[in-house]
């Protein structure tokens, strides 16, 4: 049996996801010479207040890796 395909390139556009429903993007901060890190949270304070009290109670670690988690959405344009 032969199977038929058809394909058609189109064109996307992203962006950040907008929705009411949409999570919030989520933050988090890693001590880079330790790893200890702080816990994700969807308020930046949080990880800055954590990375603060870290490099208080460690005073040589002073390197911090940030993640950022935000979510996007794909748009067929016409």
């Amino acid at each position: 049996m032969t199977t038929r395909s058809v394909m058609r390139f189109a064109d996307w556009t992203m962006h950040p996801e907008t929705a009411p429903e949409a999570p919030a993007m989520v933050y988090e901060l890693q001590c880079t010479t330790c790893l200890a890190a702080s816990r994700a949270d969807e308020d930046f304070e949080t990880a800055r207040d954590w990375a603060f009290s870290h490099v208080g109670r460690n005073p040589s670690h002073q390197g911090y890796r940030e993640t950022v988690t935000r979510f996007w959405r794909m748009t067929l344009t016409d």
